[in-house]
């Protein structure tokens, strides 16, 4: 004899939740007091749901046994809904496997709600172009071994208790990275955890940087698009110290890769730079972009090492990033600062939360201490040095001029936009040269080519490209 149907003595009408087999809740309504039997009742609301696109096709549904207790009714219930649907066609059976919603139902039947649909996830492609521009490119370390398990390794790590301004051991390793490759001594508690060099530059002009910006010219125009909202003011720095600081708050330089040559600011700058900003009050910012990107083993202090060595020390920001050496589809970075700017910049950062997760922040501690950064950026100054042999092995280009680690062919205006777009349409990515001026100086024009970006022969079949559309477009 079979069990009688349990009876509800709540309200008439019941918002129940739908179990469903992966943990998802799905709204169904029993009403005990309608005279439609509960079999037809749950027939009809799953008919509801599934054309709504709620439950979708292939999708489980609950085993009958939990839905039957879950809902407070016999588990024959339950199967004569089902068996009702399985004969209309809205759920499968087969043997030994879940009861499904059918997998071949036409879209009407799939969602009639289109903010139910579910979103398209486009597939990773393979690269299909070949990106010379200075701070993209390079191989993906999505698909470095070294990385890929540092990142598997980081999700059976507890972080700990989460510190806005950076986990504790990627603090520490970061500052351990830099005492072996740049020569760096830099204090954990001074790191401050970023998404990239320019949430570390929006992150310091919010927090206590007034007046105008002064920025290099040229220099590198990403830097200029951060700072788009401020009052920017072009300087030369090799016209120190007669530079006017009238109104400056700050000046942004790259000391470490001057666009647009790749060049390095040398120590005698660098010292006059520092006792511009001491005697005027001015905040250096130094960016330490691409810093790794070089072959010779001579390595210049960075500014802020040069700054806190010295008495009466200029007030000095340094901003690295990893987007770089990672490409930008890893976002991380860092500030370093001390003293009253360092605390304002701590309590910016705490009020505004973590840059990026805690557990991308212990991938990357467990890359920098395993030396899988460092092996990277030996792989990339192979790369430079293989670079630099395949432009002997290449012809003459009219125009190029290498003087640092990135080659800048400079024509006339017209030239350079056709060359640009000419390289595009071959899958070839270029930088502009004119880019780097202010709007207001007097402008070079031509392409800048990162030729350290990709493999030899990558590069060489590139470059005689280049030619090739200089040649034609100069006929």
């Amino acid at each position: 004899m079979p069990p009688a149907q349990p009876t509800h003595t709540d309200a008439a009408q019941s918002d129940i939740v739908l179990p469903r087999a992966d943990g998802i809740a799905l709204p169904i309504d029993i009403d005990r007091n309608l005279p439609t039997p509960l079999p037809d009742q749950l027939v009809a609301e799953i008919r509801r749901l599934i054309a709504a696109g709620a439950v979708r096709p292939g999708e489980p549904v609950p085993a009958s046994r939990r839905l039957a207790a879950h809902l407070d009714v016999s588990r024959g219930t339950v199967e004569t809904a089902y068996a009702q649907l399985v004969v209309e066609g809205f759920l499968t059976t087969a043997e030994r496997s879940s009861t499904r919603v059918n997998p071949e139902l036409p879209n009407t039947a799939r969602t009639r709600n289109p903010r139910m649909r579910q979103p398209q996830v486009p597939r990773r492609r393979l690269r299909s172009f070949v990106d010379l521009r200075p701070g993209f490119g390079g191989d993906n370390p999505l698909q470095e071994p070294a990385f890929r398990r540092a990142w598997r390794d980081s999700l059976d790590i507890d972080p700990g208790p989460i510190d806005p301004l950076g986990q504790p051991q990627t603090r520490w390793a970061i500052a351990d990275h830099l005492r072996l490759t740049r020569g760096m001594s830099v204090d954990p508690d001074d790191i401050i955890l970023t998404s990239g060099s320019r949430d570390g530059l929006r992150l310091l002009l919010t927090t206590g940087v007034e007046g105008a910006i002064g920025v290099e010219n040229p220099g590198f125009p990403g830097l200029r698009q951060a700072m788009s909202d401020r009052d920017l003011k072009p300087i030369d720095t090799t016209r120190l110290p007669a530079v006017s600081a009238d109104h400056l708050g700050a000046v942004v330089v790259t000391p470490n890769h001057q666009f647009p040559h790749g060049t390095t600011m040398p120590i005698d700058r660098r010292v006059r730079l520092l006792e511009w900003a001491q005697a005027t009050g001015v905040i250096v910012i130094e960016d330490d972009y691409d810093s790794e990107a070089r072959y010779a083993r001579t390595v210049v202090p960075t500014l802020y090492d040069l700054a806190v060595s010295t008495d009466a020390p200029a007030q000095v920001v340094h901003i690295g990033t990893f987007s770089t050496l990672l490409t930008s589809a890893v976002s991380t970075g860092y500030i370093i600062a001390h003293g009253e700017l360092g605390r304002r910049l701590s309590g910016m950062r705490t009020a505004l939360g973590p840059a990026f997760s805690p557990v991308m922040q212990t991938a990357i501690a467990s890359y920098l201490s395993s030396g899988g950064l460092r092996r990277r950026i030996s792989r990339g100054r192979r790369r430079l040095r293989a670079a630099e042999a395949v432009l002997a092995q290449v012809g003459a280009i009219p125009g190029l001029v290498h003087d640092g680690r990135t080659l800048v062919i400079e024509t006339r205006e017209a030239t350079a936009a056709q060359l640009r777009t000419d390289l595009a349409e071959r899958g070839i990515l270029v930088a502009s040269l004119a880019a780097g001026w202010s709007a207001d100086s007097d402008v070079r024009h031509g392409i800048v080519i990162a030729h350290s970006n990709v493999e030899a022969a990558v590069l060489h079949q590139a470059l005689e490209t280049v030619q090739e559309r200089l040649s034609r477009i100069g006929e």
